[in-house]
C-alpha cells in the first residue's frame, strides 16, 4: 500500500467509523449527512467546516499532531461534496 493510499484510508476511517462513534453521521461516504446539512443551513454556508479546517491547521502547527491533517482532509471532503451537491442537486 502506498503512503497516499494509507492517508486516504485514514480519511475514510475519520469520515465513517469515527463519525459514527461521535454520532456525527451514520451515512458514511454515501448518503446524506444530516448534521452537516443542519449546521450548513444554520451558518448560511460552509463557514463551520472552514472554521474547523483553520482550527485544526493552527493546532497542528502548534502541537504537531498528525491526526489533525487527517481531520483537515476529512473536513475538506465534506465541504467539497456538499458544495458539489448544492451546485448540482
Amino acid at each position: 500500500m502506498t503512503e497516499f493510499e494509507t492517508f486516504c484510508n485514514e480519511v475514510i476511517t475519520q469520515l465513517t467509523d469515527k463519525a459514527r462513534e461521535k454520532n456525527y453521521s451514520t451515512a458514511g461516504l454515501v448518503g446524506e449527512n444530516t448534521l452537516y446539512d443542519a449546521v450548513q443551513e444554520m451558518c448560511g454556508g460552509h463557514h463551520h467546516g472552514c472554521g474547523e479546517i483553520v482550527y485544526k491547521a493552527r493546532r497542528f502547527l502548534a502541537k504537531g499532531h498528525p491526526e489533525d491533517l487527517i481531520k483537515i482532509a476529512a473536513w475538506s471532503y465534506l465541504i467539497w461534496v456538499h458544495d458539489r451537491r448544492d451546485r448540482d442537486p
